[in-house]
């Protein structure tokens, strides 16, 4: 297999093809819409003349309140990912369209059916070749679970995965041949690091005078978050005036099941510490743009994620694209992006560990810009403009091929 990073050397060039994206898309408050939105702006930037379409991915009466008119730009096409005739009739107007490529960023949970199958009859009846993104690949598949991932790689010319870490999982529970695999990273904005900017964006935020650690993302019991608030007491007493920034909505998922119950129960552990002054919670989904101003504040982003076969997150990419120092516990995904001192690796469920990751930086300030040095540096190549690259690569070589690899099954 080719070296990770690295796609397909491609024969054709020139024309850029026209490319439709399969996914969850804002206003939908989701991770891979996100993802989704940002690598379809940074695409079309390549070649304006040719605008991607998006096929959105909706979940209606369950725990989104926009209707079908709320999309702008983009969206040509809607799926109601629980309506099997929804797919079918989405991928008889892709057959008819000048769409060359169809591009599904997968997440499990995004599409209907048992483990998602709807998407299986959705590329067994396109006459596009497919590329796939998948988000998620877990270590020990199996059942339908298995069966379904199985029937999608078949159906793809292409596969895409965002960690190299993700490679074997793949090739050693499934069958694809290995020159159909290909790592592209999670992207990130094109940020500049400069201290200076970390100082006004500190004054604006009017906590210039405070050392800042942050957390953020769609919020549940699954962040840990807890052991942080737990390792406050003896972080302050190295900076009293530190500040831990929780930043971002409860998941819907989690919000429909439990409510507020586990930010309620954050709240209450941080008074019962005597550290509810050292904790702020922005409970929104925030903008990209709001993001990027609460990242560039940030002294040590921390990651206590409890899942160790988290395959990639976006949070982390971002805080490391943004050069900043990370305290994280070992799930999959932070220990390869995290390698070669670009952050700390500390035990799940260590609230000590954590304690003394970050006093470590914040009492060594060569130590923590030395870190984030390291980590903007590896991050160079996982901006937006050099992932849309490596896509557009990929999409230029299966449209030039057109291998629609079920036309051929």
């Amino acid at each position: 297999m080719q070296d990770p990073y690295v796609v397909l050397p491609s024969r054709p060039s020139g024309a850029t093809p026209r490319v439709a994206f399969v996914a969850s898309y804002p206003p939908r408050e989701c991770g891979i819409g996100t993802f989704t939105y940002d690598l379809v702006n940074a695409y079309d930037d390549i070649d304006p003349s040719h605008l991607s379409a998006v096929v959105a991915l909706n979940d209606f009466g369950q725990m989104y309140d926009y209707d079908l008119h709320d999309y702008q730009g983009r969206v040509r096409y809607q799926i109601d990912s629980d309506d099997p005739d929804s797919y079918l009739a989405v991928t008889d107007q892709l057959n008819r369209s000048r769409i060359q490529v169809v591009n599904i960023q997968h997440e499990y949970g995004l599409h209907g059916g048992d483990h998602g199958e709807y998407v299986v009859e959705f590329m067994r009846r396109l006459q596009k070749p497919i590329v796939l993104t998948l988000h998620t690949v877990l270590p020990e598949p199996e059942g339908r679970f298995q069966e379904v991932t199985q029937e999608m790689l078949d159906l793809s010319s292409v596969v895409v995965v965002l960690a190299k870490a993700a490679v074997p999982l793949i090739l050693d529970h499934y069958t694809l041949p290995p020159e159909r695999l290909h790592v592209i990273p999670h992207g990130i904005p094109n940020f500049t690091r400069k201290e200076a900017i970390r100082r006004r964006t500190k004054k604006l935020l009017g906590l210039d005078d405070r050392p800042l650690l942050s957390t953020f993302g769609l919020i549940g019991p699954s962040k840990a978050i807890e052991y942080v608030i737990q390792a406050l007491p003896a972080i302050v007493d190295q900076k009293p005036n530190v500040l831990y920034l929780v930043i971002g909505q409860t998941h819907p998922h989690v919000r429909k099941r439990e409510g507020e119950s586990y930010r309620n129960q954050l709240t209450d552990l941080a008074r019962d510490l005597g550290v509810q002054k050292n904790v702020r919670f922005n409970n929104r989904f925030l903008s990209n743009s709001e993001l990027m101003r609460y990242l560039a504040a940030t002294d040590v982003y921390i990651m206590t994620y409890l899942n160790k076969d988290q395959i990639v997150s976006g949070t982390l990419s971002y805080a490391v694209g943004c050069g900043k120092a990370v305290v994280a516990t070992p799930f999959t995904y932070a220990k390869e992006i995290l390698g070669d001192g670009r952050g700390i690796i500390v035990p799940f469920k260590n609230s000590e560990a954590i304690a003394t990751a970050v006093n470590s930086l914040l009492t060594d300030r060569r130590k923590l810009l030395q870190m984030e040095d390291r980590a903007y540096k590896f991050s160079r190549s996982m901006t937006w403009p050099n992932v849309a690259r490596m896509y557009l690569e990929l999409f230029r070589y299966v449209s030039y091929f057109r291998t629609p690899v079920q036309a051929a099954g």
